[in-house]
């Protein structure tokens, strides 16, 4: 009997689940909203702080030793071409006055001794070894004109002794006149003997002079160098004292247009030469520094598309601009903050149109993996089944579950390969059933 019992309430229990699913199925009483797919473009996108900074930066330097009297701005000001930046100590002054002078001095020395280079000592000797080359030149060529005459003669007197010394064998001359002539033609050879070593010695000597003449020009030519060198140095010095005496003898005015960046030094403090004053960024292209956890910038690369959201009051009617990652570090370093997790220097370029004051933070949002021209469906629309993706579609008013097929996949978004465009993808299906009969929005 108590059997008979529970079967019967087992099947008014079915009969009723039966009923109420026919009813379910017939009655559109759910509302649903869908999304006809179409060709549109997918990417992965992340949300990042960020810093704007100037992309073009000028430093203010001191050209000499001098004291910061006072700093006519401050950081964030604005300034024009022209504007009053810093102005400096009186003490720096008359120090660089002193300075500037002394170098003068050296600059009239050195040309002093230039000049007397041209007519001194070493310039004197030098002419008179000139004076003794070309007289020994002339010399010599006089030498070496007369050595083919006294050669002639020599020969000739030779056979006049030849002549003397038959005839004497014969009786045609006496042995007075055969001593006499054996006398000239022994003299006429002794002459030329001494001609041509005094040929040799005098071109000896010219050699000798010549080299010497060499070495003291070239004492000449070095001595000029070093002083040409040291007045050309002097020179350049002048014209960095007489630019560093005129910086600081005035008020330093800002050579650009611009807000000033940063102060890198402070009022009475005293800077060496070519210590920074202050920086100045122009109003050219701006750039967002970001410092991007190194997980997250695997598929970040030059080129993807920013869309930044500008600070307070910076742009007017502007919600977000378009701009492009310019710059993605090949090294990863720490972070600042205290867990010093590792992070990635991405720079964020905008167009040139936007400026934005230094040192505001925005939110960058950058889109990387983008592909184009693509059917795609929200992630939160897509269901697994046993490791099968569906979604569900809507069909004469029918929900259907449909299995898909994936490709390029992001947090967001999914390629699906097998559904065709026009498809009608319900992207709210938490509590529909596959065959439940929807109403769409």
């Amino acid at each position: 009997m108590k059997i008979k019992k529970m079967s019967i309430l087992f099947l008014v229990i079915l009969g009723f689940l039966i009923l109420t699913f026919s009813i379910f199925k017939k009655n559109p009483d759910e509302t649903i909203k869908v999304k006809v797919l179409d060709y549109s473009n997918i990417s992965t996108s992340n949300k990042y702080t960020g810093i704007v900074s100037p992309k073009e930066v000028f430093p203010i330097v001191a050209e000499g030793p001098t004291i910061v009297e006072k700093f006519l701005v401050k950081v964030g000001d604005e300034v024009k071409k022209g504007d009053q930046l810093v102005v400096f100590s009186n003490i720096s002054l008359l120090e660089n006055e002193r300075i500037l002078r002394s170098n003068e001095i050296d600059i009239e020395d050195t040309r002093l001794k230039l000049s007397n280079l041209e007519s001194g000592p070493l310039k004197i000797e030098l002419n008179n070894k000139i004076l003794e080359i070309k007289n020994l030149e002339e010399e010599l060529l006089n030498k070496k004109r007369t050595l083919p005459i006294l050669e002639s003669e020599t020969k000739a007197a030779k056979n006049r002794l030849t002549a003397y010394k038959t005839l004497f064998k014969e009786g045609g001359v006496t042995s007075t006149d055969l001593s006499s002539m054996t006398s000239q033609a022994e003299r006429i050879n002794l002459d030329l003997i001494n001609l041509k070593s005094s040929i040799l010695l005098s071109q000896d000597k010219l050699t000798f002079l010549k080299q010497n003449y060499d070495s003291l020009n070239k004492e000449l030519s070095l001595e000029k160098m070093i002083l040409l060198s040291k007045l050309e140095k002097l020179n350049l010095e002048n014209n960095v004292l007489k630019k560093r005496f005129e910086q600081i003898s005035k008020p330093f005015v800002s050579p650009y247009d611009g807000i000033v960046y940063t102060l890198n030094s402070k009022d009475g403090v005293s800077l060496a030469g070519g210590e920074r004053l202050l920086t100045i960024a122009t109003q050219a292209k701006n750039i967002v520094k970001l410092d991007i956890p190194i997980e997250n910038s695997q598929n970040i690369k030059v080129g993807d598309e920013a869309l930044v959201t500008p600070p307070n009051n910076e742009v007017e009617n502007a919600s977000k601009i378009l701009g492009k990652v310019s710059k993605v570090s090949s090294i990863a370093k720490s972070s600042a903050d205290e867990k010093k997790n590792l992070i990635i220097e991405t720079e964020v370029e905008m167009p040139d149109s936007i400026h934005f004051n230094p040192g505001y933070f925005v939110d960058v949002e950058i889109f990387s993996d983008l592909k184009s021209n693509t059917l795609s469906v929200d992630s939160f629309s897509i269901f697994e089944d046993k490791n099968q993706p569906f979604v569900f579609i809507l069909d004469n008013g029918v929900a259907k579950k449909t299995p898909i097929d994936i490709g390029f996949k992001t947090k967001s978004n999914a390629e699906v390969l097998n559904l065709p465009k026009g498809t009608k993808i319900i992207i709210n299906p938490f509590n529909i059933m596959d065959g439940q009969r929807v109403l769409s929005e």
